[in-house]
């Protein structure tokens, strides 16, 4: 699956950083849908679960369906969208 291939291509235009920095990242329709379903997985699987556990998770599937290509652009909306520089 290369759900990132669009992302990462208008991410990595001309003065990406500049791009990057400027705008903001909202949620889209897809976003909170997905965003729902995952909270809901997560809270059959354990309502506990830890921090870490999700992270691997997360990471396991960016690396199995996104690619190593889409690493940097997926941290840079995520850094984003949670306000870390």
């Amino acid at each position: 699956m290369k759900h990132l291939q669009k992302l990462n291509e208008f991410y990595f235009e001309k003065d990406e950083e500049a791009r990057l920095a400027k705008s903001v990242v909202t949620e889209s329709k897809k976003s909170e849908a997905l965003a729902d379903a995952i909270t809901k997985s997560i809270m059959k699987i354990d309502d506990s679960m830890s921090y870490a556990d999700f992270a691997l998770a997360v990471g396991q599937i960016l690396r199995d369906d996104y690619g190593q290509h889409n690493f940097e652009p997926f941290m840079k909306v995520l850094h984003n969208d949670l306000g870390i520089k």
